[in-house]
């Protein structure tokens, strides 16, 4: 508890400390309070982002987000925009549509929040690859790894910036899909 805390009090760049918290947190179990004050996001941001997935439905998900979101995450070569964010989160709906995000801590900072995730889901639908375009049909098998998203948001509570961090090789290998 008293890396955690002396972490959280450094004077470390907010998205750093945010990053050695989720480690530290994620390898000693222990769970940090959130320091949410006038328009800085809250724990319920984060469980709002994972409810807004878990719905499935895509205005829900952009709700969320300002006009000039930036999102980055393994599957895209460039970060998405605001517009390709509907495709891009429609198509994962509809190739896993048991997609679900389950948030097992969250940690806020300043205008930055992480969330660090358990994801599960079942390829049923044809998955379309962001870079190349080809589409690959659906096999049945399951996926369930962890994930941490890094959040920014704007004084308004819409998120600005999200980086998304998962083990495509894990993945990879659960969907039997060969590199």
């Amino acid at each position: 508890m008293r890396h955690i805390q002396r972490v959280a009090e450094s004077r470390l760049p907010a998205l750093t400390r945010a990053l050695i918290l989720a480690v530290l947190t994620a390898l000693l179990g222990t769970p940090t309070v959130a320091r949410a004050a006038g328009g800085a996001p809250a724990h319920s941001d984060v469980y709002d982002w994972a409810a807004a997935w878990n719905s499935h439905d895509i205005n829900t998900v952009l709700q969320l987000f300002s006009k000039d979101v930036s999102i980055d995450q393994p599957e895209n070569s460039h970060p998405l925009t605001y517009s390709g964010a509907r495709g891009f989160f429609t198509m994962i709906f509809r190739a896993y549509p048991d997609f679900h995000v389950s948030v097992r801590q969250a940690f806020v900072d300043g205008q930055t929040a992480v969330s660090v995730e358990q994801v599960t889901g079942t390829w049923l639908g044809p998955f379309i690859d962001p870079r190349t375009g080809k589409r690959t049909p659906p096999n049945g098998k399951h996926f369930d790894h962890p994930g941490v998203m890094i959040l920014t948001y704007d004084s308004h509570h819409k998120i600005r910036h999200v980086s998304i961090y998962w083990d495509q090789l894990t993945v990879d290998r659960q969907l039997d899909i060969k590199p």
